[in-house]
């Protein structure tokens, strides 16, 4: 074995720079991709002004709720400023805070609260009028269950009277524990719920398993160039077989591949922050044994190095569009749930262990391993 590491550190010196680009090609495009799509993200928000006449806490609040709406990007600026800034369309809309909306508020009123804003390109008031809306809807109602529960309170006699900032305090608590509506939205996974960074247009694991695939299968054209017929008739007088000598050097490989699989959950956490644990180690052991399996099985089909790379791509390109990494297929995974079987990246994608396709690609590889060859002299 020692010999056969040896022969295979000769080649990968002699194509370091070939075996470098495809071992980080996975790293370093999802990390690209990942952060290009966030740039995007946050300049496609909806510009739009806020002017607080009144430093209040409830106007605190409601600014606070505001600029953690996704797809907005506040403003903070005076009267004058906001209609000048939306005549030059450099903002979509201005909404004012009037003075007295502390008071307004306690007192339970819903008129005239807020001024708004627009032009005849103001493309997204509405949806952010009736957001704004609602949150103000949110704060009045509070208010009126303070109200209730004091009027209760005084006509039970009861010893005990909450104040409206007791009754304010409990509704938030248990609107927050009760998590009465909690909607995400993705495009590529809805597993994994949105902490209110943004919206994930691609969840870069998926990203990473994609690249991989490809990547992989590139790297695993060795096989092809050492498996010409002109080259068999040195096995003959080495002590090993032809086929351990394929599976020896597909572990090296699996080794090797496994390091930087280690790296990019490492490159993952450092820049992206995802989260990165034993099971996560697991996951990704499984997956890179399915991966390298499936990838040494293909080559073993071809004789044609150029052919093999055609179908890689190929393939890589049918599995990120049916596993879901890349395009949403929510939907047709509810109506035909046999289909998330039959993609070898679905279970990686749900973060668990891959299991069926590792124990088909293995039990492959055991029969081609045991079935019978030409002896040696």
């Amino acid at each position: 074995m020692i010999n056969i590491l040896q022969t295979r550190l000769i080649h990968w010196k002699k194509q370091i720079f070939t075996l470098l680009f495809w071992l980080l090609l996975p790293i370093v495009t999802t990390i690209l991709v990942t952060n290009v799509t966030s740039a995007i993200q946050d300049d496609s928000k909806v510009p739009v002004g806020i002017v607080l006449e009144e430093n209040t806490p409830l106007a605190k609040d409601l600014v606070t709720s505001i600029k953690q709406t996704p797809f907005i990007r506040v403003y903070e600026t005076t009267e004058e400023d906001a209609l000048l800034k939306i005549e030059q369309h450099e903002l979509d809309s201005a909404f004012v805070i009037k003075a007295g909306y502390d008071e307004q508020v306690r007192k339970g009123s819903r008129n005239r609260l807020i001024t708004s804003f627009q032009s005849d390109l103001s493309f997204a008031f509405t949806p952010v009028s009736e957001m704004i809306i609602s949150y103000v809807q949110q704060d009045t109602g509070r208010s009126k269950a303070a109200f209730t529960v004091k009027n209760l309170s005084d006509n039970a006699g009861l010893s005990k009277q909450w104040t409206w900032e007791e009754v304010v305090a409990k509704s938030k608590e248990i609107e927050a524990k009760e998590n009465l509506l909690h909607t995400t939205f993705t495009f590529a996974d809805s597993g994994q719920e949105n902490d209110g960074k943004g919206i994930t247009i691609w969840k870069p694991w998926g990203l990473w398993a994609v690249f991989s695939i490809l990547s992989t299968l590139l790297l695993f054209d060795w096989l092809i160039k050492e498996n010409r017929s002109s080259l068999a008739p040195r096995f003959t007088f080495i002590r090993i077989t032809f086929k351990n000598y394929m599976v020896i050097n597909a572990l090296f490989y699996t080794i090797l591949l496994f390091i930087f699989d280690l790296i990019a959950a490492g490159a993952f956490f450092l820049f992206l922050e995802e989260p990165f644990n034993l099971h996560s180690i697991g996951v990704i052991l499984s997956y890179r044994l399915m991966l390298n399996a499936g990838a040494f099985l293909l080559a073993l089909c071809f004789k044609n190095v150029y052919l093999f790379y055609s179908v890689s791509f190929v393939i890589t390109l049918l599995v990120a569009i049916t596993s879901g990494a890349i395009l949403p297929i929510d939907g047709i995974i509810q109506s035909y749930q046999w289909l998330e079987y039959l993609n070898p990246l679905a279970t990686f994608l749900s973060n668990k262990i891959s299991v069926i396709w590792l124990i088909i690609f293995s039990f492959i590889i055991g029969l081609w391993h045991v079935r019978k060859e030409k002896s040696h002299a």
